[in-house]
């Protein structure tokens, strides 16, 4: 085996050196399946948008032109650690099919200094799957950027049940009863302590992510089905899609959310909602399966943006889709990449930030949403 890479020690604050891990492999440095290529796509437009909407939020919106390609990468002697970033001959490996940019990274390797010239390492002989990532302690993150890569793993000609993962060992339990649900034991699974362990991997496999930003692949369809079968098999569903089901995903604050957003309005937004006929659930007190059935059997949804929201990749075409969100541009708009891929339809109520992590909304704003989606629900004409 090739020398171990040695960690590049540079003086703190400065920027550690990275590379492009396609341009990387391109030129030598390892192999690539590639399973789709990328393409250029307008994204749709939302089919409502009101409140503190401004131009740059809608340059925001627009401007992710290109939808990325996937691909699996396998890297020789690839050093892993923190959350899941690789090292290759010094550098770290950065791309925008990882949703993995040059800031994050150096924001992430400043902590290092102190502990990785020491730190243990732990050496993995056998080919092995990084199954991990930034944001790996929150379920929507697992939900649309790491379980998928099962889906485009199968797509490159692999058997998930016969691969082995390498995962922090302080991933959720939630992610550890998905894999069970999909197949993946946990003998399968190589853990590792992300705050004080390098592994020093013979052979990485490293998955691409199937959404970059806001734009999500073609693919992504797929993949949420083969999750929704798996978590809520056919023999086991006492339901179908009911486009009259109409539900608003509560947002509950606890020590194990990671979102720091929090909409000032919040209590009127669920004492309208249940004004309006809706369902108020907390998907995070039901179990797996009953939060995938919940999901895959409503016609409308609603809440604050979020992970709540993005499991809708589990509704079936024709779902209405409506988020409360602010109108700061580092939270993007995924959840109009996940509506596009799956046809369905969705609008935004844009608060105004007021500081502290909170936005704030016009309570007009929140009474024509629920028009927009009484006017756009089963059996209702247009206005």
């Amino acid at each position: 085996m090739s020398a171990v890479p040695r960690p590049v020690i540079d003086l703190p604050g400065a920027e550690p050196p990275m590379v492009d891990l396609r341009t990387a492999v391109t030129n030598g440095r390892g192999s690539m399946i590639e399973v789709s290529r990328a393409h250029r796509s307008r994204i749709a437009p939302p089919s409502l948008l009101v409140g503190a909407v401004t131009n740059d939020l809608l340059r925001l919106y627009h401007s992710q032109s290109v939808v990325l390609g996937t691909a699996i990468y396998r890297i020789p002697d690839a050093t892993v650690l923190g959350e899941g970033l690789v090292m290759t001959d010094g550098c770290f490996n950065v791309g925008h099919d990882l949703n993995l940019d040059r800031t994050y990274v150096a924001q992430r390797y400043a902590p290092t200094h102190a502990w990785l010239p020491k730190a243990p390492k732990r050496h993995i002989a056998r080919p092995v799957v990084l199954l991990t990532g930034a944001g790996h302690l929150g379920y929507g993150h697992w939900l649309v950027d790491f379980l998928p890569k099962l889906h485009l793993l199968r797509l490159a000609g692999y058997r998930p049940g016969r691969l082995t993962f390498l995962m922090p060992s302080d991933s959720p339990a939630f992610a550890r009863h998905w894999l069970a649900m999909l197949g993946i034991e946990p003998h399968q699974c190589a853990f590792y302590d992300r705050t004080r362990e390098v592994v020093v991997c013979r052979e990485l496999i490293v998955p691409s992510t199937l959404r970059f930003g806001t734009r999500v692949s073609p693919l992504f369809a797929r993949a949420s089905a083969e999750l929704r079968d798996a978590a809520a098999p056919r023999r086991f569903r006492r339901f179908r899609r009911n486009p009259r089901r109409r539900i608003f995903v509560a947002r509950t604050v606890n020590a194990a959310t990671h979102s720091t957003r929090a909409l000032v309005e919040r209590a009127l937004f669920e004492e309208t909602a249940r004004r309006r006929g809706f369902a108020v659930v907390s998907p995070e007190r039901l179990g797996i399966r009953e939060q995938v059935e919940l999901f895959a059997d409503a016609g409308t949804i609603c809440g604050e943006y979020g992970s709540g929201l993005h499991a809708s990749m589990f509704s079936g075409a024709g779902t209405l889709v409506m988020a409360a969100r602010d109108d700061t541009a580092d939270l993007g708009f995924l959840q109009s990449g996940i509506d596009q891929a799956l046809d369905h339809h969705n609008g935004y109520v844009i608060g105004a930030s007021v500081g502290d992590g909170r936005f704030s909304v016009d309570p007009a704003d929140l009474e024509l949403a629920f028009d927009w989606l009484d006017w756009g629900g089963p059996g209702r004409a247009a206005p």
